[in-house]
């Protein structure tokens, strides 16, 4: 009993809000469940007519806590199809690379299961280029130098000279 509740604090300390909320919803459908089978036993009314209004607030209530069952199991065991061994969600396709060729054009690098695809991408398209190895070393980032004849700031403060020489022209 002792290993489950340890189990039990364990769960809580490392699992995320989503996953205590769709715990929480599942215990609650569990309870509310059972809570109306108990109360309402298993057999019909002989004339439901007739019945107090409380009859048909308790088939509403039954008739919720059943599709709150349906939502909330289906939740969890969607949940518990796509989990891995760490209890992270398994991708099998990741994009690893974008190059943007123009607005409207691209090629991507993505990995599926183990291999790595080369995709070209367009508006309309999308298109399979090339297989690529795992042995493809990163190509050198590329330096570019300013030209030696151009400074931006020499540039700017001759601007602005031939600017003050020019109104002060203007005024005489």
């Amino acid at each position: 009993m002792s290993s489950i509740l340890a189990w039990i604090r364990k769960w809580i300390e490392t699992s995320s809000k989503k996953q205590k909320l769709v715990a929480s919803l599942l215990a609650f459908s569990l309870i509310a469940t059972s809570a109306l089978l108990a109360m309402g036993g298993g057999a019909a009314a002989t004339d439901p007519l007739g019945s107090t209004p409380f009859y048909f607030v308790s088939a509403f209530v039954k008739l919720l806590g059943v599709l709150l069952l349906i939502v909330g199991l289906s939740v969890i065991f969607r949940r518990w199809q796509h989990l891995g061994p760490n209890g992270k969600l398994v991708r099998q396709m990741r994009l690893l690379e974008t190059v943007r060729l123009s607005p409207k054009q691209a090629l991507h690098i993505v990995s599926i299961g183990g291999q790595k695809l080369l995709i070209g991408a367009t508006d309309q398209n999308i298109s399979l280029i090339s297989h690529v190895e795992d042995s493809i070393e990163p190509a050198p980032i590329e330096e570019t130098q300013a030209q030696p004849g151009l400074d931006f700031g020499a540039l700017m403060q001759s601007f602005n000279l031939n600017l003050s020489t020019e109104n002060l022209k203007g005024k005489e």
